[in-house]
């Protein structure tokens, strides 16, 4: 009796995948991805998840748009020797002995951080989408915006990206580098000396991933990919810029550095206490054509008690 359930078992499995065929398929190439697919898949899913498919509720329509400028400070000292990439083992004719630090503060300023927009969004909506982003969002990243590395160093720790954007990957230095990049559109990408590859991802990225080398496992680096350009990274000042943000609308933000990418810590936001779940906080609604400056202050023992 076994025996024949067994055989009437493997007969239907058989059965089964003769109708359902090979469910398994690769992508034409690494890297790319069709928009269209991805737009009805992501359609699809915000449907589904209402349960009976039924539309969402529309979001509510901005008021015009206003910019962010303002600085990110430490407050005390942070015991940036902790926070290092591993020592150079390989290739030290051209890879930079000088320290990789994870963490970089200038007279107070926090360098290599990132502030996001994490709300809904309304990609193509010029109430949402300001048009000067909109002739952004098809951009090829070159030049000042790649994503360089060199003397066996990535240039950008962190690097902030649209979904319909392309980003060269550039190797300026002479021996071989590999791009691994850990995302939704992953990809490992093999950059010969002195060339370029291009990556194209097709997903929205809730926070960023790793990029990082096989061949020279000291390197390392963060993407970030959103639906929107309402993000920014300070520079070496710890200063930043956000252009036409919507107003009139709830503004949930997120801060990330790659050394406290999550949990809940406190800052201040223009003196105010804030305390800060998972890097969320929410900002206050934006009047019409309002300049803002945003200073944010994190203490120094959030990082000095990550590692």
């Amino acid at each position: 009796m076994k025996s024949t359930n067994r055989i009437f078992g493997l007969t239907l499995l058989i059965a089964m995948s003769v109708v359902l065929g090979c469910r398994r398929g690769l992508p034409s190439s690494v890297g790319e991805s069709d928009e269209g697919n991805v737009s009805k898949v992501a359609s699809k899913f915000k449907l589904e998840a209402t349960g009976d498919g039924a539309a969402q509720a529309e979001l509510p329509d901005p008021t015009g748009f206003a910019n962010i400028t303002g600085k990110v400070t430490i407050e005390g000292s942070i015991d940036t020797t902790k926070f290092v990439s591993y020592a150079v083992n390989k290739d030290a004719n051209v890879c930079s002995s000088e320290v990789n630090r994870r963490v970089q503060v200038n007279d107070g300023g926090l360098q290599w951080g990132l502030l996001f927009y994490d709300g809904d969004f309304e990609v193509g909506n010029e109430k949402w989408d300001h048009s000067d982003y909109q002739t952004q969002g098809s951009a090829v990243l070159d030049g000042d915006l790649a994503f360089d590395q060199k003397s066996c160093i990535f240039l950008s720790r962190i690097k902030a990206m649209r979904t319909g954007q392309t980003l060269k990957i550039l190797n300026s230095d002479s021996v071989g580098h590999n791009a691994k990049l850990d995302g939704l559109t992953s990809a490992n990408l093999q950059i010969g000396a002195g060339a370029s590859v291009d990556y194209k991802p097709g997903f929205q990225e809730s926070k960023p991933f790793g990029v990082s080398c096989s061949a020279h496992p000291w390197m390392g680096s963060y993407i970030i990919v959103r639906d929107n350009s309402l993000y920014a990274v300070t520079g070496e000042d710890g200063t930043f810029e956000i252009r036409n943000v919507p107003t009139g609308v709830e503004l949930p933000f997120k801060f990330w550095h790659e050394v406290i990418p999550s949990g809940s810590f406190s800052m201040k936001v223009n003196g105010e206490d804030v305390s800060v779940s998972r890097g969320g906080f929410t900002l206050q609604t934006l009047e019409d054509g309002q300049d803002v400056d945003l200073q944010i202050t994190i203490n120094a023992d959030d990082f000095n008690k990550a590692l």
